[in-house]
């Protein structure tokens, strides 16, 4: 199926295009947590979930990067021709967890940002972008499931709690920078985001609120977003991705994609 995407402006489809490649490479990277962190599980249900959540998470990132390859992108260099100057995931994962209590935290705050983003594009003209937010949707409600239920066991420690508190205060800010400094938004006002970017931001801020309050943390008391001058707004993120984050998540052996 071709996009609809007649009569939108080149610049526009650029933005949008920019837009699901942060989604995308995002769910890269996090499946890549997933894969890296599995056998830190503390229960075999753990494993599973996880090796779900990791399996889930590509799959939608080649979702993304199929559709991209009928605009302006080709998969086969999304895949595996970028170096990592060029990948455009949350820098909230740039830094490997310190702890169990980190990874729950990161996963969680990361899957609350890519649906809060990708809910932006529900109604989306193009009926395949449509598609993909509504499964990064369906999806995201079981790992977010999971991610808030453990994180409810954690509370019963003051121990683990203070390390989610203290991932709160490190993982946070880096979530909120994703959505940006921006208070106009070019996609809402060309149609193709449902809602403002300010109102998408909000919303996950309300979202993240309401899970942390039972850990005694308001977000209103967490560190507030930080935009360096190397901020990216096409990548929606600081610099680029580092060497050793880099070398986990790179495709290394083209044999395997033939």
């Amino acid at each position: 199926m071709k996009p609809s995407l007649d009569g939108v402006d080149a610049m526009t489809r650029t933005l949008l295009q920019d837009e699901l490649l942060c989604l995308a490479d995002t769910k890269l990277v996090l499946g890549n947590w997933f894969a890296e962190c599995v056998m830190n599980g503390k229960s075999l249900p753990d494993f599973a979930a996880m090796l779900g959540m990791c399996t889930a998470s590509y799959g939608q990132t080649r979702a993304i990067y199929h559709y991209l390859d009928t605009l302006d992108h080709s998969y086969g260099h999304l895949e595996r021709g970028r170096g990592p100057g060029e990948i455009r995931s949350m820098d909230l994962l740039d830094a490997p967890p310190q702890n169990w209590q980190d990874f729950i935290v990161s996963i969680w705050l990361a899957e609350q940002a890519t649906w809060s983003m990708a809910s932006g594009f529900l109604h989306n003209r193009d009926r395949t972008v449509a598609g993909v937010a509504r499964k990064i949707g369906e999806e995201a409600y079981f790992h977010l499931k999971y991610a808030v239920g453990w994180l409810r066991l954690i509370e019963a420690s003051d121990v683990e709690s203070e390390r989610a508190r203290e991932s709160l205060r490190q993982r946070y800010p880096l979530a909120l920078r994703w959505f940006g400094p921006y208070t106009e938004d070019d996609l809402h006002t060309a149609g193709l985001r449902d809602d403002p970017l300010v109102d998408v931001k909000a919303g996950f801020v309300h979202e993240v609120n309401d899970v942390t309050s039972s850990l005694g943390v308001s977000t209103d008391d967490l560190p507030a977003a930080s935009f360096a001058p190397d901020w990216r707004t096409d990548a929606r993120r600081t610099g680029e991705l580092p060497a050793g984050l880099f070398e986990v998540i790179r495709f290394k052996d083209e044999e395997l994609a033939r």
